[in-house]
């Protein structure tokens, strides 16, 4: 196995996860009382009468601001219903098939490194490789290393048709599935099986982690948005009995996946798998330990495939799944999968918050009149109790490595507004998205189109900016708030551009 993709001891999750004990839960429930009290703080201020010009204009605006509080108001929610399992020893008889899936064009190479480790778990298993990638050197390694293979060529259902295909060729009374780009751990089924002694447990979920994050900054920035997920949100779901069925490593009950009638097909078929068997009475498990890693895009093409994937395919859960299964899920199950099928919406937020700086310096139509030194004023007891959360929460993070302020995966965030817009259009216009595998190789090329729309936001902000500070009205408190938010847009999209350029120039063999 090359450097790159070695998985090192130093890697694996430290030993002794706790969930916060009783000073650290009164230390986050202070802060969190803080927080709301500065947000409460900053709203009434906000919504001074004598800020209001343009209330058709002040409305929207209002959204895009206060957006931000939303998403931190669902990670406190979180934070302080954190729990984790305690650990019960895998029983010894347990029959496990271990499931992988191949898909065409994915490289052997990843196989190579993959479906050993899955050969060398030390509980006794079957493993099998779900293959319709229709390569022969691949069902050629798989006989070499003595694993099991299922045709699926031809099978529909993407992943998840994969997976229900081999259900009805295969009878073991749990089912590991393991995306073919991670790597697991010996001990991965000895940390989870034990979970299996409550009946009631329909599936397990685990970390999942990233071998390749320091290869690009894309990498890194993708890998650091799910740092906070797979460690207190993840941890709160478990806390208020919620955790969610994810695309890699997850362990199931065969009864459970049969009695909702195999894996949801979906582009979203975990979370949907994961709605149906919550709603069939089945309880989930979150053991928030590091069992595998595997690959994280490594460019924009990549990631913003993927994201737009999973973005149209959350909107088409919430605007037709959910609706219908909401009624069967108890307690703050309810509340959970809402606040989950929400998230994509954050590109409409900043996507105001981009154009109506514009839209006001130009059209001399103001949706605020308030200082800027009024605005910072009122916001910095929110962002000072923000950032102590944020750094109190580092403790749970599942790797001393994923600890820090995580700002590659924020600004990779804002630059995704136009995936998530467009998800939200196809949602909603009904357009058929197909489901294809992450790619787990660099793509050739970053195409220019990917950051067209950043680079109208950045010529549109700096004209609107030039426009605003020649204009006779430049002294008004409304257009020096608007200038500032557009100066403050432009920074924020050019990371992405300077990203997609140098992606470029290292494919043409200009940049190393």
């Amino acid at each position: 196995m090359s450097e790159r993709t070695h998985v090192p001891k130093h890697h694996r999750t430290p030993a002794g996860v706790h969930a916060p004990g009783r000073p650290a839960k009164i230390m986050l429930h202070v802060f969190v009382f803080a927080a709301f009290q500065s947000m409460l703080y900053f709203a009434v201020w906000w919504f001074s009468p004598q800020h209001a010009k343009h209330w058709l204009l002040f409305i929207p605006l209002s959204i895009a601001t206060f957006w931000l509080f939303y998403e931190s108001f669902i990670y406190w929610f979180y934070l302080i219903g954190m729990k984790v399992p305690r650990h019960r020893p895998a029983p010894e008889g347990r029959s496990v098939d271990v499931f992988t899936t191949a898909a065409p064009g994915e490289p052997l190479e990843m196989f190579a490194r993959s479906l050993p480790a899955l050969k060398a778990l030390r509980y006794p298993h079957r493993t099998w490789l779900l293959d319709g990638s229709g390569n022969p050197a691949l069902a050629a390694l798989a006989h070499e290393l003595d694993i099991e293979r299922i045709d699926c060529s031809g099978v529909g259902g993407a992943k998840a048709g994969k997976i229900n295909h081999a259900l009805t060729q295969t009878d073991g009374d749990i089912v590991l599935v393991i995306d073919p780009d991670h790597i697991a751990e010996a001990d991965f089924l000895d940390r989870v099986l034990g979970q299996f002694d409550d009946e009631t447990v329909g599936f397990v979920q685990v970390v999942q982690a990233y071998y390749n994050q320091s290869a690009s900054f894309v990498a890194r920035a993708a890998a650091e948005q799910s740092y906070g997920f797979y460690g207190p949100i993840l941890m709160g779901m478990h806390g208020y009995g919620t955790p969610i069925v994810i695309g890699a490593n997850c362990t199931f009950r065969r009864a459970a996946l049969e009695s909702i009638d195999g894996h949801a097909v979906h582009l979203v078929e975990d979370f949907v798998t994961s709605l149906r068997l919550h709603a069939k009475g089945w309880r989930s498990v979150y053991v928030p330990e590091i069992t595998a890693r595997g690959l994280v895009p490594e460019d924009l093409t990549s990631y913003f495939n993927q994201q737009l994937k999973w973005a149209t395919g959350m909107f088409q859960v919430l605007f037709t799944i959910l609706p219908r299964t909401l009624t069967k899920l108890r307690g703050l199950r309810k509340l959970s999968y809402l606040l989950s099928a929400t998230y994509y919406f954050s590109g409409v937020p900043i996507l105001l918050n981009l154009l109506l700086p514009i839209v006001f310096l130009f059209l001399a139509l103001w949706a605020v009149e308030m200082p800027i030194r009024g605005y910072v004023t009122h916001l910095l007891p929110f962002a000072f109790c923000f950032l102590g959360i944020h750094l109190l929460a580092q403790r749970w993070m599942r790797h001393p490595s994923e600890r820090g302020l995580q700002w590659r995966g924020a600004l990779l965030k804002l630059a995704t507004w136009p995936v998530y817009v467009l998800a939200l259009g196809y949602a909603i216009a009904r357009v058929d998205v197909p489901y294809l595998p992450t790619p787990k190789t660099r793509g050739d090329s970053t195409a220019p189109l990917l950051v067209l729309p950043h680079l109208v936001v950045i010529a549109a902000s700096l004209a609107a900016l030039i426009y605003g500070w020649y204009s006779p009205l430049r002294d008004f408190e409304g257009t020096q708030l608007m200038m500032f938010f557009a100066g403050l847009n432009t920074l924020l999209m050019l990371p992405v551009v300077f990203i997609a350029g140098t992606e470029t120039l290292r494919r043409k063999g200009v940049l190393r």
